[in-house]
């Protein structure tokens, strides 16, 4: 498992105050798979249209696409950002739409 060292994390964290992407903080546990198709059990911390954060067991690098089963809307393609220990950021290859976004966070507030 790759960890952030010192400069990249502080280069996150400007991205991160900088994202123009307002995030809802959810909990919701679902399913990812990994390049190879490895199926994985993660908990989405927050979400926004761009992208979310989550929690997983399972060994992820920088840049490693992934697949992840958005509550209500399905199976989504994106690619990790980010990771710190078990957490992992990443970004959606295709934006959700905002009524996407919304049935998520209504969903998962239920």
């Amino acid at each position: 498992m790759q960890t952030a060292t010192a400069e990249p994390l502080a280069a996150h964290v400007a991205h991160v105050n900088r994202r123009r992407a307002a995030r809802e903080e959810i909990q919701a546990d679902t399913l990812m798979t990994d390049r190879e198709g490895r199926l994985s059990g993660v908990r989405l911390l927050n979400l926004s249209e761009d992208g979310f954060m989550a929690i997983t067991d399972m060994d992820q690098c920088e840049r490693e696409p992934i697949r992840i089963d958005m509550p209500v809307v399905g199976w989504v393609r994106a690619d990790i950002v980010w990771v710190l220990g078990e957490r992992i950021g990443a970004a959606f290859r295709e934006p959700l739409t905002p009524m996407q976004m919304g049935a998520v966070v209504r969903d998962v507030s239920r």
